[in-house]
């Protein structure tokens, strides 16, 4: 049985699964569904591979040429 890996950050167990990635682009958020990632059961980190890191690099570079077919949805912000 191979052993559960551990979070560099908090020791917590980590857990291979597919999330949604946020990232703001000036005053625009773009979210990446089903990025795969291995996150921690504890705290929360997410780790993404190399490879996966490149992939969501090609959607920022596309998104940002406007080479991409999008779903604009609503979003509410509240500042406190």
């Amino acid at each position: 049985m191979k052993a559960k890996e551990l979070c560099p950050i908090c020791g917590g167990e980590l857990e291979e699964t597919e999330v949604k990635e946020d990232i703001w682009l000036g005053e625009e958020l773009l979210v990446i569904e089903n990025v795969h990632a291995t996150v921690c059961e504890k705290c929360g980190e997410k780790i993404v591979s190399y490879d996966e890191m490149q992939r969501i690099d090609r959607v920022i570079s596309e998104f940002n040429r406007g080479k991409m077919e999008l779903k604009q949805i609503t979003a509410y912000v509240a500042f406190i």
